[in-house]
């Protein structure tokens, strides 16, 4: 058995390890590793180490192989018949599926996710697949549903006592007040979930930049741009030193810190900031949505700046992604 099996719990401890500090292509690596060292009749362990891979591959924003991980240990979890873990990978999948922008995938799953963990009185999921109900919705531009879900989150995390990550779930309801415009409540949701934050994982976690991007966007719009450009920094200062395994949030940081620098008037600074995020998008095409629309905002700068035969090459390459993401999304239907 694996429980035996001192080299694939040396491989999943350090995964673990380096999960938690951030370290994801190392945890990765490790993973994979654990993996390699199992044998083929230890079902339940490869399950849930394929559930932490994909977790990995998640925060990597590789989600097609976070999705294929999650995909494969779902089917081996309904073979155990074991519920619980049936209604985490769902959640999970729905997770994905919202990053994919896949949204009625999404809440299709997490309906039964939320159906299961009720059912399981798995009260923690609960709140998390509560919480991710709120972020499809947000997405879809729903705020009066995304707030439903994301306080109904909170009061059941408070109320339960139930372990939960409060920093992301304050982070959520700090982001749809800005949606909302209602900035001042926004920043005391956003402080709050970044204080959470540092005091559970530290000031140098790779999860703080995105309430650090959140403020970044808040300070923006509301014409705090020297403000903006800190929280941006901070943030770029935390993923840049591990840039290969953050590249797709390394190039939205760029791509919002360009956006303003620009509108506190700064043309060089938004020019060379926009050119990397760009550089970076290119070759991450397939790894994220939001790497196309970086493309296509770099071409409309190259187009204005007389450069129109780079431009349409770049625009054409965006587009070519796009309906490649979109061939794919419609070809797959799991359930």
């Amino acid at each position: 058995m694996a429980s035996d099996n001192s080299q694939y719990l040396q491989f999943v401890q350090q995964g673990r390890i380096e999960y938690r500090n951030g370290r994801f292509l190392a945890a990765e690596t490790s993973f994979m590793h654990a993996l390699h060292a199992l044998e083929p009749s230890d079902q339940e362990e490869r399950a849930g180490t394929l559930t932490e891979l994909g977790s990995v591959f998640a925060n990597e924003d590789k989600l097609s192989k976070a999705e294929q991980a999650y995909m494969e240990a779902l089917t081996i979890y309904k073979q155990l018949a074991d519920g619980k873990k049936i209604a985490l990978l769902l959640r999970h999948l729905g997770a994905v599926y919202s990053l994919q922008r896949r949204d009625d995938d999404g809440l299709r799953v997490l309906n039964q996710a939320l159906k299961l963990s009720k059912a399981h009185q798995a009260t923690a999921l609960e709140v998390e697949v509560l919480n991710s109900f709120g972020v499809v919705y947000y997405r879809q531009g729903k705020h009066g549903k995304a707030a439903k879900f994301f306080n109904t989150a909170l009061n059941v995390a408070y109320s339960s006592g139930v372990p939960a990550d409060f920093g992301e779930l304050l982070n959520n309801l700090g982001n749809l007040y800005q949606a909302e415009h209602k900035y001042k409540e926004a920043e005391v949701f956003l402080k709050q979930a970044l204080k959470r934050s540092e005091t559970e994982v530290g000031p140098f976690h790779p999860d703080l930049t995105f309430t650090l991007a959140s403020l970044g966007r808040l300070y923006t719009v509301t014409g705090r741009y020297a403000d903006a450009e800190d929280q941006y920094q901070r943030a770029l200062k935390i993923l840049e030193p591990s840039q290969p395994d953050f590249d797709t949030r390394v190039a939205r940081l760029l791509h919002a810190l360009s956006a303003s620098y620009a509108r506190a008037g700064k043309k060089r600074e938004a020019d060379a900031a926009l050119a990397r995020a760009a550089e970076i998008a290119r070759l991450n095409l397939a790894q994220h949505v939001d790497m196309a629309g970086i493309l296509e905002d770099y071409s409309a700068s190259l187009n204005d700046q007389g450069k129109r035969k780079e431009a349409e090459e770049l625009r054409v390459e965006a587009k070519r992604a796009r309906v490649a993401a979109g061939l794919v999304v419609t070809a797959h239907q799991p359930f």
